[in-house]
């Protein structure tokens, strides 16, 4: 039992380093994500052809090729950088491994992200589309009043999942040397060699942190999705998520 309290000390260690990594990830792959969104979704076909194949380059990619390729090629780059400009200090004994880390996990997940965002934007039917621009909307209301937090509400199901794919993703981070919940486990299995364990260990506190986030995204998605039914308390929320006017919530109930 020492074992095990011992093991779970060292892995709650890395939990705080785990769960940043996750969520400075999942942020910047959602900033890309919306970045490729508008080339995919772009009136251009070789724009949208450009952007479709780089989306499927990122997939096809392992996040362990990212991870390694931040932890050397561009560590060599940062070290190249320092030899040209005297003002610059980069110590290669040292390299910023934490950001590289959240850069390869933002790669790896941005193409699904955009996945995410341009499912989210079809799902929307086109009259709404019309009816707005029929009710007088600008494309700035049309963006953020209606199809935005429509968008948001069903996005969230596929963002919870991508969110919680990440989280198990970043015990890779531990290859690079990143101390997270899986470094500190395997650093502490090695030196008593109790791998197993250790790694048992690991895994429940992975789970733990799963059900928690997935209980959180099923709350929010529930709750969210208050918003998109019918009925008139319902229509009052909707207003005040939307910002919409009485006669632009009746523009929107005769579309949907």
């Amino acid at each position: 039992m020492e074992v095990y309290r011992t093991c779970l000390e060292k892995v709650l260690a890395g939990v705080p380093t785990t769960l940043s990594l996750t969520l400075w990830s999942v942020l910047l792959a959602l900033l890309l994500g919306i970045l490729l969104s508008f080339g995919v979704l772009s009136k251009w076909t070789p724009v949208r052809m450009l952007f479709s194949v780089l989306c499927s380059f990122l997939k096809g990619i392992p996040i362990l090729i990212f991870l390694y390729v931040f932890h050397t090629a561009i560590d060599g780059i940062m070290g190249g950088i320092d030899h040209l400009f005297a003002f610059y200090t980069y110590d290669i004994r040292k390299p910023p491994t934490y950001i590289f880390a959240v850069f390869a996990l933002a790669l790896s997940y941005a193409p699904y992200m955009c996945d995410m965002i341009t499912t989210a934007l079809h799902t929307i039917p086109k009259g709404q589309w019309e009816a707005c621009d029929a009710g007088g909307f600008t494309a700035w209301q049309k963006m953020t009043r209606i199809i935005i937090p429509q968008c948001v509400v069903i996005a969230i199901p596929n963002f919870g999942n991508h969110f919680v794919n990440l989280l198990k993703a970043s015990s890779l981070a531990c290859m690079v040397t990143i101390m997270e919940m899986m470094g500190e486990a395997r650093n502490y299995a090695t030196m008593s060699q109790r791998f197993l364990e250790c790694y048992i260990v690991c895994a429940i506190c992975y789970w733990v942190i799963f059900i928690v986030f997935e209980q959180a995204f099923r709350l929010l998605e529930k709750r969210a999705g208050r918003y998109l039914q019918p009925g008139v308390p319902i229509a009052r929320r909707r207003r005040k998520l939307f910002h919409m006017t009485i006669a632009q919530e009746s523009i929107y109930e005769e579309v949907k």
